[in-house]
């Protein structure tokens, strides 16, 4: 057995895209998929940027709100997840202290509903 640490303190600053405020813990990653937690402070974002392969952005704790290319502002908070595809430019900005895990992979098969 492996306990794994993934609060504030354990992440690394995060700064590519001109993100600000975020700190990032790999947890996993392999050939097939990688997963990690972000910690985005309250006014804190994640800089735009493309997705390389797609990527599901599960919140546990805090709100923002989240945009895809030049769409709408999205309200997101704990208990809801956002899917970017490959490709598909997108940002994050925190309202409140946001706690996140990201899984991403390729062609991520996704099940919706119960």
């Amino acid at each position: 057995m492996e306990i794994l640490s993934f609060d504030v303190s354990s992440g690394r600053p995060a700064q590519a895209h001109g993100s600000v405020g975020v700190t990032a813990q790999a947890l996993l990653r392999g050939d097939v998929v990688a997963v990690t937690v972000l910690h985005v402070a309250a006014g804190g974002e994640v800089g735009r940027h493309p997705a390389p392969v797609d990527q599901l952005l599960m919140i546990t704790a805090g709100h923002g709100v989240v945009q895809a290319g030049s769409g709408d502002w999205e309200s997101v908070s704990a208990g809801q997840a956002v899917v970017w595809r490959a490709g598909e430019e997108h940002t994050t900005r925190a309202i409140a202290d946001i706690t996140a895990v990201v899984i991403e992979m390729v062609a991520m098969p996704l099940r919706r509903g119960s």
